[in-house]
């Protein structure tokens, strides 16, 4: 019960915090809206039809799923090794690896608070697709699906996220790489780029969005994608605690908390 309720008071003063720095909620809102609407301005929906054989109308669609994958795999992925870097300079990292609650766990429980962020900012990319006649509210059903199956790939970016973060321990800064592999991530992935190499698989959303627009053209389970979508998650997920926890423990060894 102890460890249920620390977990809900970390939930709680995270929730407090997001809403608290309002400027903070607001430049990321801005952020990634501009991207959606930098994407649906540049990108060419009729190759989105011609490469799935399907109507015109659908490819907006088809975009949005790709771009809600990428959008909460990169807030998971971003928040994961900022906090770990705000932790270890403000003196708390060793204050919460100490606590009754593993670590990574800690920040898991951040991470889903700020899907709170990343729902916001979906909502708002919804209202204007519909003013914008790109999507049917028919559609609405499918997205949520689509949020919801999008879990297994936070998790495995969460991951990545935990590797990036252990790795940043020492210097305690990340400068800009965060931003720099999420625009990465977005423009060499299949969020928005057709007819790329299966290779990109090894990143956890990729694998996710083709199921889900293929999900949605045929109303059918490719089982394969499924199948590598949780593993590659599921494995990014459990070597990012090994490989963090491992960088954390040589961190300590070198006495770099007696610094605090």
């Amino acid at each position: 019960m102890k460890y249920i309720n620390s977990i809900i008071n970390i939930i709680n003063s995270d929730v407090l915090v997001l809403f608290r720095y309002k400027k903070n909620l607001i430049s990321d809102i801005l952020i990634f809206v501009a991207i959606y609407l930098g994407i649906i301005t540049f990108s060419d929906f009729t190759s989105f039809s011609s490469f799935y054989n399907i109507n015109s109308s659908d490819g907006p669609i088809l975009l949005l799923i790709g771009y809600i994958f990428w959008s909460f795999s990169s807030v998971a992925f971003g928040y994961a090794s900022s906090v770990i870097i705000g932790d270890s300079r403000s003196g708390m990292l060793e204050v919460k690896v100490q606590g009754i609650i593993p670590y990574y766990i800690n920040i898991l429980c951040s991470v889903f608070v700020t899907i709170i962020e990343s729902i916001i900012i979906l909502c708002i990319v919804l209202l204007i697709s519909l003013l914008k006649n790109l999507i049917d509210i028919s559609n609405i059903g499918l997205i949520l699906v689509t949020v919801v199956f999008s879990i297994p790939s936070i998790l495995g970016m969460f991951g990545v996220g935990l590797i990036l973060g252990g790795m940043a321990l020492k210097e305690k800064s990340i400068g800009e790489f965060v931003s720099i592999i999420s625009a990465i991530f977005l423009f060499l992935s299949n969020t928005f780029v057709l007819n790329l190499p299966n290779i990109i698989y090894i990143i956890p959303f990729t694998s996710g969005i083709d199921f889900m627009r293929t999900f949605y053209i045929h109303s059918q389970f490719d089982i394969k994608l499924l199948i590598i979508y949780f593993v590659v998650s599921i494995i990014w997920f459990i070597s990012g605690i090994i490989i963090f926890n491992k960088l954390l423990k040589k961190e300590r060894m070198l006495g770099a908390f007696d610094t605090f």
